[in-house]
């Protein structure tokens, strides 16, 4: 989308339908439950409006939204314990954890064109910690929001290389052909009382363009300069006299990064296009496992236990500040009641706290919602588990996580290989004589298991061992996979030393003797 005209509403269809889902999303993600609640009563209100002109429902309850949690409005004067429960956002941390908690590594092929200094520099944008830590972020977005994008960052004033930064779906807008991203807008936006101002950032082939606008909530307003406010002060300086900031190079610097493709949305134009959240069909059962939780701290509320007194058995603690009973009084002084004093009756209450049947509703809840999500049971640890399990069961649980990593990998490896072509070109411009430029695109290579289990690895390596079907230097590559070739020839070489010149049993074939000449 090219930067709008004046006036314009915002946000433009159809992306005003997608921002909704994204709110969803991210109240989900944040834990915001005033904004939950506001979703769902909102939407309940506005379904209860619409239906009651041509149909009463049964019971006073209407429209999907009204029937969550969320969306059911607390009566005036009760106290009632709302819990939320953060399975939404530790969802997207597991996600995020699966594919980046072992970073892969960006290299360029090592030609005479993508020299050592070349791949220094990419070590530089993609490969350092300040990369990992940007790839894990990214991976949370994806999951929360359905995609991210990969903005190449550059600014000599703050950083001597350029850097890669993602950027949520519910904040840009892009515009797709052929299922490809050519162009994309970011945007953010100020509100300063009742004014809104909104900064577009857009990105074309060859340069990218800034716009301040000043407006309402629903709508852009008028085109305002740059330094009108502080925020977008910075940028004034930055751009020439058509506001226009010139790349220098003939691609997007914005990568598009969706996550699992969506389904829900496959028939609606250009938002076929964009990824599927890992929270799509959870929404239900995140509010049902609040209400679970919310139910569970009730019982400990009202499992505290009550003593129920007569009124005659209170102290009058003076005019307006009513009575009260001392439950830790020792010697009842007499009591101004009818008969004897001696008969009136103290009860107590004490309600049942459903412990048991709590843990198996949330922990069934967890279950499912890694079920549907694509992650294996034992993800978030084995819950209520009374049978020893063999390690071949042990290790089939685990495949499901295995299998959505894997899916999720694909995009990741094209999305991190362009954008970081993308920003080592501009790194090439920007800071000339350090190595950057355009090369061949570079190869993403993903450790082959995501923290694999240390003895697990042992026992599968012993298995090889015994049959004959591995070599010493693949054990150790096996062993360590993020080592250099160099650091796996020395370690061979170390092993072989200590064993005293053994022969590697996988290639030994009998024969020790030396060769008759």
């Amino acid at each position: 989308m090219p930067i709008p005209e004046p006036n314009t509403p915002w946000l433009p269809a159809p992306w005003d339908f997608a921002y909704r889902a994204y709110a969803e999303n991210d109240a989900w993600y944040t834990g915001d439950v005033a904004a939950l609640e506001k979703l769902y009563q909102r939407a309940g209100t506005t379904r209860t409006t619409h239906t009651r002109r041509g149909q009463q429902m049964q019971g006073g309850v209407v429209g999907a939204a009204s029937r969550f949690f969320w969306g059911r409005p607390v009566p005036a004067n009760e106290n009632r314990a709302r819990l939320h429960v953060p399975a939404a956002a530790d969802l997207a941390t597991l996600a995020s954890d699966l594919v980046f908690a072992e970073p892969p590594e960006v290299k360029l092929e090592q030609t005479l064109r993508a020299s050592k200094k070349a791949q220094d520099r990419l070590d530089l944008i993609a490969n350092g910690d300040e990369a990992h830590a940007t790839f894990n972020q990214m991976g949370e977005l994806k999951s929360a929001l359905g995609a991210v994008a990969l903005v190449t960052r550059w600014d000599d004033a703050v950083a001597d290389h350029a850097w890669l930064e993602p950027s949520a779906a519910d904040v840009i807008i892009p515009t797709f052909r052929s299922g490809r991203m050519i162009e994309c807008t970011l945007w953010s936006e100020y509100v300063k009382g009742t004014v809104y101002y909104r900064h577009l950032e857009h990105h074309a082939i060859g340069y990218i363009e800034h716009a301040l606008f000043e407006g309402k909530a629903d709508n852009l307003g008028r085109r305002v300069p740059l330094n009108v406010i502080p925020e977008t002060a910075m940028y004034a300086d930055l751009v020439n006299a058509e506001s226009v900031i010139e790349t220098g190079i003939d691609r997007l610097t914005v990568v598009y990064n969706p996550n699992i493709v969506t389904a829900a949305w496959r028939k609606k134009g250009v938002l076929a296009h964009t990824g599927r959240s890992d929270f799509a069909q959870l929404h239900g059962l995140f509010d049902w496992l609040d209400e679970t939780f919310s139910s569970w701290m009730r019982d400990l509320r009202l499992g505290a236990g009550r003593i129920l007194v007569p009124e005659a058995a209170l102290d009058y603690n003076g005019l307006g500040q009513g009575a009260s009973f001392d439950a830790g009084r020792e010697i009842f002084a007499g009591l101004n009641a009818p008969g004897d004093p001696s008969k009136i009756a103290f009860d107590k209450v004490q309600f049942d706290i459903r412990v048991e049947e709590h843990e198996k509703t949330a922990f069934g809840i967890y279950r499912e919602i890694l079920r549907k999500a694509g992650f294996s049971q034992s993800a978030w640890g084995d819950y209520n588990s009374t049978s020893q399990m063999t390690a071949r069961e042990v290790e089939d649980r685990d495949k499901a996580s295995e299998r959505t990593r894997d899916k999720k990998i694909l995009q990741e490896r094209v999305a991190i290989s362009r954008a970081a072509s993308v920003a080592l070109e501009i790194d090439g411009l920007i800071f000339p004589g350090k190595g950057g430029g355009r090369f061949d695109q570079p190869t993403v290579v993903f450790p082959d298991v995501s923290q694999e289990d240390p003895e697990k690895l042992a026992r599968t390596l012993t298995l090889l061992d015994t049959a004959a079907a591995i070599s010493l230097e693949q054990k150790v590559r096996r062993a360590n996979p993020d080592w250099a070739d160099d650091q796996v020839s020395a370690e061979v070489a170390a092993i072989r030393a200590e064993r005293g010149n053994a022969p590697d049993p996988a290639t030994f074939d009998g024969d020790d003797e030396e060769p008759i000449d």
